[in-house]
């Protein structure tokens, strides 16, 4: 029987890294939402981190719904 994964911390997500305007930007371009995101304030550094989750793929087999976060929007990344 495989040990079951207790007290562990799985990462959820799809591999396909956006930086955050990125992410705005799709968000914007969807059209999902009646008011536009103008932009991030105080920002000088990175607008993002890079993830990565093959272990949790491997892990407990979860692959998530969409296959990107702009195909979740419906929109072409």
């Amino acid at each position: 029987m495989k040990k079951r994964p207790r007290g562990r911390i799985f990462l959820g997500c799809d591999n396909k890294p956006l930086s955050r305007k990125e992410i705005m930007d799709a968000v914007n371009k969807s059209g999902k939402f009646d008011t536009k995101f103008q932009g991030f304030t105080g920002t000088d550094g990175p607008l993002g981190k890079r993830m990565e989750n093959s272990k949790t793929r491997a892990d407990i087999g979860w692959e998530p719904q969409y296959p990107s976060f702009t195909e979740f929007l419906g929109v072409d990344s």
